[in-house]
């Protein structure tokens, strides 16, 4: 733990000025999904039920898909899957997922789509409760330490890799809040992965903006949103049924 943690400061203290040159560039990500153990992740469901939908499933249970994160120095931008025909520009797809945050102003404009109904999240950027462990690997070049964190709505069990040569708050999908940019996400063991693999740094800083569409949608707050959630699932959990066929993992 020890050793772990002085790498850590001195691959830290050595890289800030180096990024501090680097505030704006493109994370391409690698979003990896298994259904057999997302289903076999579901406490909730029997094991006859789990044993069923994993006999449906077979061999065909992976797939993947891509995403991309666009930062600079005050905001960032998440959305997946990314079109490819749109050279991933803001394109408003069925699936809309597209994760706004201002880190200047500390807001959230965060366009999602449950139950078929598109709602906005618009509030201070809330972060997930880490537990720093001491595991080292590389991802994309970086080497990165590990963070836990239990989804208590969800009832996920979330891995990230973040960068220690790095500084950043910021990671794929709603995740951040480490002192290092997140490069990878693993949920229950492998039943989603989300992966860096390449990564591309602007000499000079990008123009973000916020996502603009005339799609009508609900604003909401991030409680708001958590309520929604814990409700859908908790009928999920009456019916056996897999909560992220109707919400995202």
């Amino acid at each position: 733990m020890i050793k772990a943690i002085s790498v850590f400061i001195i691959v830290f203290v050595t890289s800030t000025f180096i990024y501090a040159q680097n505030t704006s560039g493109k994370i391409h990500y690698t979003v990896k999904h298994d259904w057999v153990k997302k289903i076999m992740a579901v406490d909730y469901m029997s094991k006859s039920r789990r044993e069923q939908y994993q006999y449906m499933w077979g061999s065909s249970s992976e797939y993947t898909e891509k995403s991309i994160l666009s930062f600079n120095s005050n905001s960032y931008f998440y959305e997946e899957p990314v079109d490819e025909d749109s050279n991933y520009g803001y394109s408003w797809k069925s699936s809309e997922y597209y994760i706004f945050r201002n880190i200047q102003t500390n807001s959230t404009y965060d366009v999602i789509r449950f139950q078929n109904k598109l709602y906005v999240i618009e509030d201070s950027i809330q972060y997930p409760k880490w537990k720093v462990l001491n595991d080292l690997k590389e991802v994309a070049g970086h080497i990165c330490m590990n963070a836990s964190w239990y989804d208590e709505i969800k009832m996920n069990k979330v891995i990230a890799w973040f960068a220690l040569d790095w500084p950043g708050s910021f990671g794929p999908e709603r995740y951040g809040g480490l002192p290092g940019v997140i490069l990878e996400i693993d949920v229950n063991n492998g039943a989603q992965v989300i992966t860096a693999e390449i990564i591309e740094f602007y000499k000079s800083d990008s123009v973000i903006n916020k996502p603009s569409h005339k799609k009508k949608f609900k604003k909401i707050n991030e409680k708001e949103y958590n309520e929604l959630l814990l409700k859908f699932i908790n009928d999920c959990k009456k019916q056996e049924m897999p909560y992220f066929w109707g919400v995202r993992y």
